[in-house]
């Protein structure tokens, strides 16, 4: 029977082979010692290569030793010995995190504003720009005959030529015609003056009528977006008490002429002052610069030495009582105003005979005229508005202010 105690344990033959190995390695890898080379930094970098690689060896060993434990045999007391843990490398953990691209902040488009489309402009339409004479509720005295005169404007896109027409529609045709002729052609975007002669009605009352322009083909047109509107004149018949004839309103119904013998338009324009011109203004400027409320008659003398304007009206009965009436001065803002104003009247088989004249300056003064009729009762009277340039011809308007014949 063999000593059990001489038996050599396997462990301690496998613990003593890696021994041997491992202390064989760590010969092989174990640098020299280091070179003195005289230089302390050098010297010191040397120490701790070497420090590093004793450590790292060492480490290695204490790895190979075995923790296993074997069976122990019959009658043995086995140990098992203590394997070193070996020491956990910490590995950082690496995330990859692939970007995904977020979609593009949505931008609101920039609201682009759409023109409208334009409005078709129509061939035929008028646009009412004022009454020139007998503006809205004029009175008139029953039976008298009168012109109302419309200014309006083609803002259409055909030109109005000598086929088209001025027609009544409805309301009132106070004597005039169904139908006149349009007096010259008028394009786009001119401006013309309408005139038709009228008499009031026998009876006391408001009158209205209204009128239409007609093309080649028979068509009316008016005012309107849709050309059907119309253009209209509207008077207040009086029983022929108080006023009884307006020279104002009437203006367009004289005749106008000047020092040249030229025929004036009515109503003219403010620029023609060579040749002069006359209009109406329904609230005139006075010589002192006030605003009135009554209708005036401007009257501009042409620009000649001699220069005078004339207006020659229409026959007028007149009955016993009656008196001419007007306010004669300068029109507000003519500081160099100086004119000689005149008033005839003519019977129809006789010759024109002064009733009066009167000189006016800018001197925020007028004269009142107030002439009694009563000897030309029973006749029809031509009356005669006469005004001259007295001196010079520098803002020379004249204006009869609320010019009247009175009845009462």
């Amino acid at each position: 029977m063999k000593n059990k105690t001489n038996r050599p344990n396997r462990w301690t033959i496998l613990l003593g082979t890696g021994l041997a190995v491992a202390l064989f390695i760590a010969a092989c890898n174990i640098p020299l010692s280091p070179t003195n080379t005289g230089d302390p930094v050098e010297q010191a970098i040397q120490t701790l290569q070497a420090q590093a690689t004793q450590d790292f060896y060492a480490t290695v060993v204490a790895q190979l030793t075995p923790t296993a434990t074997l069976a122990a045999q019959p009658g043995e007391t086995t140990v098992a010995p203590t394997q070193p843990q070996p020491t956990a490398t910490q590995v950082p953990t690496i995330i990859v995190v692939t970007a995904t691209p977020l979609p593009p902040t949505a931008v609101p488009p920039t609201a682009t504003p759409i023109p409208p489309s334009p409005t078709p402009i129509p061939c035929n339409q008028v646009t009412y720009i004022d009454d020139i004479t007998y503006p809205d509720g004029t009175k008139v005295v029953a039976n008298t005959s009168f012109t109302k005169t419309w200014r309006v404007k083609n803002t259409g896109s055909c030109t109005w030529n000598d086929q088209y027409d001025i027609a009544f529609v409805k309301g009132d045709q106070m004597g005039a015609a169904a139908y006149y002729d349009l007096p010259k052609a008028v394009k786009p975007g001119e401006t013309i003056d309408i005139s038709i002669p009228m008499t009031a009605p026998a009876s006391v009352g408001t009158y209205k009528g209204h009128w239409q322009l007609v093309n080649p083909n028979g068509v009316k047109f008016g005012t309107g977006a849709e050309s059907k509107g119309t253009f209209w004149v509207e008077i207040n018949v009086i029983d022929g008490k108080g006023m009884v004839y307006n020279f104002a309103t009437s203006a367009c119904d004289a005749k106008w002429s000047n020092s040249l013998k030229s025929n004036l338009p009515c109503p003219g324009s403010e620029t023609s002052s060579d040749n002069g011109y006359v209009l109406t203004k329904k609230n005139p400027i006075r010589e002192d610069g006030a605003k009135e409320n009554e209708i005036g008659l401007i009257t501009r003398p042409d620009d000649s030495g001699g220069g005078y304007i004339q207006g020659i009206y229409p026959a007028f009965p007149i009955k016993n009582g009656d008196r001419f009436r007007a306010a004669l001065q300068c029109e507000g803002n003519s500081p160099k105003c100086k004119l000689k104003f005149e008033l005839y009247y003519r019977l129809l088989d006789g010759k024109p005979t002064e009733l009066g004249e009167w000189h006016e300056i800018s001197d925020n003064l007028w004269s009142k005229v107030d002439i009694d009729l009563s000897a030309l009762a029973g006749e029809k009277v031509e009356f005669y508005l006469v005004v001259w340039n007295d001196g010079t011809s520098v803002d020379n308007r004249g204006l009869w202010l609320n010019p009247i014949i009175y009845r009462p």
